[in-house]
């Protein structure tokens, strides 16, 4: 493969385009997850309880009978992170501003999935998607921490080895979860089998032979 570009999130040498499939399914699942994580924010926003026998200083003024890392996500954060990247690739696609407005829940969510219905032409087109991604990647990440749900993406076993016709390897990460007997790649869909788990160590680009693998999946 004649590599000619690099994603924007990894570096991984690309044919063309600015992200890799692996960073731009990333990218999808947390712009379906936002919305979700958004609505689950509501429920953090009394300020954390203060450990007993610790003092609460009053200096400098009354402290805020909320949560202000929640109140910042849930009342502008998240909403306008997504529609000002949303605005920028409208723009680059020489299309109309996108509509605003509305309660900011209903934001939040039109955001994310007009982002998602241009996730194609974003890694392929779009010079800025690695900072996109990283933006959304770290957003989501500071709100997980205040509501503690981060979701189980498994142990990354390596990058899927199949080709397509002209020969491009998909290079999609493929993940283990305890008791799968196969995986999936989540990219091209092309399925892994127990026997095949040996071969897919060994053809990892830049990695030693011996590969972690699942110790639940028998060798046979």
């Amino acid at each position: 493969m004649d590599v000619t570009a690099s994603c924007g999130v990894c570096d991984r040498g690309l044919d063309f385009g600015y992200l890799c499939p692996g960073d731009t399914l990333a990218l999808a699942e947390r712009l379906e997850r936002l919305p979700k994580v958004y609505e689950a924010l509501a429920g953090f926003l009394a300020p954390a309880s203060t450990p007993p026998g610790e003092r609460v200083s009053t200096s400098g003024g009354a402290r805020l009978p909320v949560n202000e890392a929640a109140l910042d996500l849930r009342y502008g954060g998240i909403a306008l992170v997504l529609e000002s990247w949303l605005s920028d690739v409208q723009d680059a696609r020489g299309w109309g501003q996108p509509a605003v407005g509305g309660v900011v829940e209903e934001r939040v969510r039109r955001a994310a999935r007009s982002l998602s219905a241009n996730l194609e032409w974003i890694a392929s087109s779009y010079p800025a998607a690695g900072d996109l991604a990283k933006e959304v990647r770290e957003m989501e990440g500071a709100a997980l921490s205040i509501v503690g749900a981060k979701p189980d993406r498994g142990r990354l076993l390596g990058q899927c080895v199949a080709a397509d016709a002209s020969g491009a390897v998909c290079g999609a990460p493929i993940r283990y979860r305890g008791g799968e007997t196969k995986l999936v790649c989540p990219w091209c869909n092309c399925v892994y089998g127990d026997r095949d788990f040996r071969m897919l160590a060994r053809l990892q680009p830049n990695e030693d032979n011996e590969s972690e693998r699942p110790k639940e999946v028998s060798d046979a």
